[in-house]
Formats: structure tokens, sequence, C-alpha cells
């Protein structure tokens, strides 16, 4: 499997981990790992009240990406602001899987874009470009095709389906299950977070998920 960025994404100062992990037992639970979840959720619920997020950083350059390609439908929101909404709202997240349950922690903790992908569902390689309108989009959780729209930045297989639009929202047919092994996890940023922070998210994954894979098959890195 091969990655790419086009030339007119990287334009926007887009910098994107692809990290495929091998061989997970995403049926696990791990009761320590749940409770430092909540314990974190716990304490970033008191440092961080929901004015912070008018100053963040990482947030706002995720806002400033969108308005850079004229996105105007305000229910595209950046997974990180999303879940961070979410968590506002609800004080904890519900628990989905291992793999999703750790993953949105960790970009709740970093404040940065994640998403995770069963690697048998994508078909062929995976490249990062402008749409041109004419992909397919089933939104995860759907069954029934969305249009795409023409020039936003979306992740896209061989099949010419969207995995996931913008930073956003993920595709239905990669989502993860109990039943995924091998899983690409796609960690992006902006040009107001470094390479330096995506590569040190992805091997935070990493670290977490060694214990629970059952294989000595070499993970795959590739920062662009």
């Amino acid at each position: 499997m091969n990655f790419k960025i086009c030339e007119d994404v990287s334009a926007l100062g887009i910098s994107v981990a692809f990290l495929v992990i091998y061989n997970i037992d995403n049926s696990s639970t791990d009761d320590l790992l749940k409770q430092n979840i909540e314990n974190f959720y716990t304490q970033f619920l008191q440092d961080y009240p929901p004015k912070c997020l008018e100053n963040d950083v990482n947030i706002i350059g995720y806002q400033k990406l969108h308005d850079s390609i004229s996105i105007t439908d305000k229910s595209l929101v950046a997974s990180p602001e999303s879940l961070i909404k979410l968590l506002f709202k609800h004080r904890s997240l519900r628990s989905i899987n291992f793999i999703v349950d750790t993953y949105n922690y960790i970009a709740i903790k970093n404040k940065v874009s994640i998403g995770a992908h069963d690697l048998k569902r994508i078909k062929g390689n995976v490249k990062l470009c402008l749409t041109r309108g004419n992909e397919r989009f089933i939104p995860l959780g759907k069954n029934k095709l969305q249009p795409a729209n023409k020039g936003e930045y979306c992740y896209i297989d061989d099949d010419n389906e969207i995995l996931c639009r913008l930073d956003c929202r993920q595709c239905d047919k990669t989502k993860t299950t109990t039943n995924t092994k091998d899983c690409l996890f796609i960690i992006q940023g902006h040009k107001d977070i470094s390479t330096d922070i995506i590569k040190a998210t992805a091997e935070e994954i990493q670290s977490i998920f060694r214990p629970y894979t059952t294989n000595q098959k070499e993970n795959l890195l590739k920062i662009l």
C-alpha cells in the first residue's frame, strides 16, 4: 500500500502521518487504560473550559484550513473540536471499541485529527487530494451515498471512495469493528501543528497498542 499527498493539498500546509498497525486485538479490554482515560477526561474538563476552544491554536488552525478552501458548511467541524464539544456535553465519551476509544482520547489530549480504518476494507492505495466531485462517499453510520463536493481535501482509495471527508467525517466502509485486525491510522495536522507533533502522536499510538498486537510484522509509518 502506498500513500500520497497531492501538490494542491501540500500547498495548504497539511502534514500527515499514515500509520499501519498489524494484528491488533480490538476485542481487548484494559480496565486500567479505561480508568486512565476517564481520569484524563475528568481533569481535562476541569482545566479546559469551553471558552478555551476560541483561543486554542490547534483548533483555530483547522478552522482556518477549512476557510482556506471556502468550506461554508458549519457542520463540518474537525474531529478534535467535535470530540471536545461532545466531551463538554456528555462529560465523557461513549465507548465504541478499543481502537476508537483509544484514538479519540489521544485526539483530544493532543488536539490533533486522528482517524482509523480497517485495512482489509481499503481498496489499493490512499491519496489525500482535492476532490473532483465524482467520488463516492457513504458517511459513517449511513447506507446512502452523500454527494461529494468539488475542492475538498479528502482521503481517497483506488475505488474512488472517500475514506475521510476533510478531517471531519469518516466513511462507513472502512469503520473499525471488534473484528478489525489490521488498522490504518491517519494523523493529520495543519500549518500550525509541527511535523514533530504529528510524528510524536503516531509514536504514542504505536506505544499504546504494542501490548495488544500478536504478530511480528513491523508497523508501517509514513509521514508526508
